[in-house]
């Protein structure tokens, strides 16, 4: 038996799977027709045995080679009574043997029938689901190179955007500078004495000035950070002369609104720090206009102070309306304000907060915010004792920071 089931193999393997099924099928008739006595095998226990080629020839053959299978099976039958039952001689041969036989064989033949029936409908199928997944995945590339190309315009937008702020704002700085430095010319009454209400006209337009520069400043900022241009100078530098500076800036602005300023600085921090000095006022600058923006009574509270062994934070609070948490969400995102309508109160193109968070950033620190409605803001910038490069009276490009 096993080396008749290996010879199927090396048949099946290397000749023909037709004939290598049809030698099974007759290998199994032949094992069932010896497996037993032959009465057994023509009319007792055996006999259900030989349904088993008859539905394995419609499953591993063709459907009608059940019919073939039942043939076959009947005459082995026959011949097993004829050699070994004398009394099946003499009389009729097993016909309802043989109904069984091709009774099994119809079965089987309807049943493979459907299912051949099935798998050509689900060959079909996959051919049509192959051709679809083509067309999807052909759509899909399709979609991904309009996709590529427009990601491309956008950079190409995005580069010009930012080369047109460049350029914008550098032409804007240099009228705004002429303006005030004429003002400040006149201001110390270099063409002639002035009135007291000359005085304050130019008081005016002074401020309104150092607003307009500090609007392109920011504007100007914004294209180099996005650009990745942006460069830090790190020199040593003392509290004194950045709070100094702070307050020539803004302290007319502050006093104009009738709110106080009040700055402390703790004794814990070193009086000789290493940063931007220059970027360090511009965050100062930045915090305190926004609080001037939103404070209408009170003032604005800055504290200098040391938060541990690595870091120096300082703190700009300020006694205004305060804030939701769902303003606070998006506040240092460039160009985003709590009212964006045309007719807001507080004009700005919101990029103070941005940049403040940018260069503490570049500088390895962070900023921060808490905020309540109806009991002001409080701005944190955390900032590294020792810069992440110090390097003295050398530029770092922004984005190694």
């Amino acid at each position: 038996m096993s080396v008749s089931l290996i010879l199927i193999f090396l048949v099946n393997r290397y000749w023909s799977g037709w004939l290598a099924g049809w030698l099974f099928v007759l290998l199994l008739t032949g094992a069932f027709a010896l497996s037993d006595e032959p009465r057994q095998v023509v009319e007792g226990r055996t006999l259900f045995l030989f349904t088993i080629p008859i539905l394995m020839s419609s499953v591993i053959l063709r459907p009608w080679a059940s019919f073939i299978a039942a043939g076959a099976s009947s005459l082995v039958i026959t011949i097993v009574a004829m050699l070994s039952l004398p009394d099946y001689v003499q009389g009729a041969p097993p016909i309802p043997t043989y109904l069984g036989f091709f009774t099994v064989a119809f079965v089987a033949w309807l049943s493979a029938r459907s299912l051949e029936s099935a798998l050509a409908e689900l060959r079909a199928f996959n051919i049509g689901l192959e051709d679809r997944v083509r067309e999807r995945t052909y759509e899909l590339q399709q979609a991904n190179e309009q996709l590529v190309i427009a990601y491309e315009k956008l950079q190409e937008l995005d580069r010009l955007k930012s080369r047109f702020l460049s350029i914008v704002s550098h032409e804007l700085r240099t009228p705004l500078s002429a303006i005030q430095g004429f003002t400040e010319m006149l201001q110390a009454e270099v063409y002639g004495p002035l009135s007291q209400k000359q005085r304050g006209a130019l008081q005016r337009i002074l401020a309104n000035d150092q607003r307009l520069l500090t609007l392109v400043n920011d504007l100007l900022d914004q294209a180099r950070m996005e650009a990745g241009q942006l460069s830090l100078t790190f020199e040593p530098f003392t509290l004194k002369d950045l709070v100094d500076d702070m307050e020539s800036t803004m302290r007319v602005l502050v006093e104009s609104k009738k709110l106080f300023l009040k700055v402390h600085i703790s004794p814990a921090v070193p009086a000789t720090l290493s940063g931007d000095r220059k970027r360090l006022h511009q965050i100062l600058i930045n915090l305190i206009n926004n609080a001037l923006k939103f404070t209408q009574k009170g003032g604005i509270n800055i504290h200098f102070y040391r938060l541990d062994e690595e870091y120096w934070a300082i703190d700009v609070a300020d006694t205004g309306p305060g804030m939701a948490p769902e303003i606070q969400a998006a506040l240092f995102e460039p160009f985003r304000q709590g009212d964006s309508s045309a007719t807001r109160e507080h004009t700005g193109f919101g990029l103070g907060l941005s940049i403040v968070k940018q260069l503490a950033t570049l500088m390895g620190g962070s900023v921060s915010v808490i905020s309540e409605v109806g009991f002001g803001s409080t701005f944190t910038v955390k900032l590294p004792l020792i810069p992440l490069k110090d390097n003295t009276n050398q530029q770092r490009p922004g984005g190694m920071a």
